[in-house]
């Protein structure tokens, strides 16, 4: 059996209640870092995110960035294995009503995105054990999509708990990412068996846990609780923009962009009639070619020893000096020059050695 989440294009580009940015902030704060420091150059305040302003999936990943760059390290296992599923709203809270963890894993996610977090799962049974994958909603650096990715996998067993009431019989867990030099904090999951440099992040876990009923379950309050979700992402999917739309087909044609006609192909309708939608917006399909090459790219440049020539694949150039004129045309620098700059307004204070004694 496997449960899947909406598909992106269900989602597009809406606004969405950074409940889980504003959690981890406050965790931040806890910890002796400032959310207005971090924040700070993200043209986001932290006002904004306390009082849970909606925000733009795209612009929630973007953020994560942020707090994945100005925290310590090892930062994100802890506050994740910190996290209760009250953290994610009504969400949460809905989950805490379905009479088992596989109906309340199953709810999560469907509605996963009404909490603003660009991390979905998929779960699968297979034989004694399942499965959860863990893989980023939009386009994210690498080191948001890392932060958003351990976040989510380390709060997995204490939300077991808290809706069974039992601890979780973890089997293993694989990273796709690599292993880090602080890798002491894997030590809070309840298993040995954690493996790096895999092909997408997975947690197992015995099939039988999925049986387990939820004590607060309440099929009364379960039904109001999903109303409101329901009506929430049918607020979401009617409301995004022509240009909301496109920027999701570019981000999932990796390796190139997709022409004007194909686009009007893929949305069900032509050429002609997809210009004079955009012109209604103010935007010609050339400008949002190059305002979505200018975004991704900024965000691409800012990974850990990023590869020139594989972000000029992804976006769609035919080699990589057709990206270096396109990005200094864009930017008025070079990528080297743009590079160190942008490192250069990321505090030196954040680069914190030795982790906050409040998480320990």
């Amino acid at each position: 059996m496997l449960y899947l989440s909406p598909g992106v294009s269900e989602w597009k580009n809406d606004m969405f209640t950074p409940c889980k940015l504003r959690t981890h902030l406050l965790q931040a704060q806890e910890a002796g870092c400032s959310p207005e420091e971090i924040l700070d150059g993200s043209g986001v305040s932290w006002s904004n995110i306390e009082s849970l302003q909606p925000l733009g999936l795209d612009t929630i990943a973007g953020l994560f960035d942020y707090v994945a760059r100005r925290t310590p390290p090892g930062f994100a296992i802890r506050a994740g294995y910190m996290s209760t599923i009250r953290i994610y709203g009504i969400v949460g809270f809905a989950a805490m009503t379905m009479p088992t963890l596989r109906t309340a894993f199953e709810h999560w996610s469907r509605y996963y995105a009404v909490s603003g977090d660009p991390i979905v799962t998929s779960i699968s049974e297979h034989g004694d054990h399942w499965r959860m994958r863990f893989e980023p909603r939009c386009l994210m650096s690498a080191e948001a999509r890392r932060f958003c990715i351990e976040t989510s996998i380390a709060a997995l067993e204490p939300v077991i708990k808290e809706l069974t009431d039992a601890t979780a019989s973890t089997l293993k867990i694989d990273f796709a990412a690599d292993r880090p030099s602080w890798d002491k904090d894997y030590r809070v999951f309840g298993t040995k068996n954690i493996q790096f440099n895999q092909r997408e992040t997975t947690y197992y876990g015995k099939r039988s846990d999925l049986d387990r009923a939820i004590p607060t379950s309440d099929t009364t309050v379960s039904h109001v609780l999903l109303r409101h979700c329901d009506e929430y992402l049918a607020t979401l999917t009617n409301s995004s923009s022509i240009c909301e739309q496109l920027d999701y087909l570019m981000c999932t044609s990796v390796g190139s962009i997709p022409s004007l006609d194909q686009m009007a192909r893929t949305i069900g309708t032509n050429s002609r009639s997809l210009q004079k939608e955009l012109r209604a917006e103010g935007m010609s399909y050339q400008e949002l070619v190059r305002r979505y090459r200018v975004k991704q790219s900024k965000i691409l440049l800012r990974e850990t020893r990023p590869v020139i020539k594989d972000i000029a694949y992804r976006l769609g150039f035919k080699d990589v000096s057709s990206f270096r004129r396109a990005f200094r045309s864009w930017t008025g620098k070079s990528i080297g020059a743009w590079q160190q700059a942008t490192s250069a307004r990321v505090p030196p204070s954040f680069n914190h050695e030795t982790p906050p004694s409040s998480l320990n």
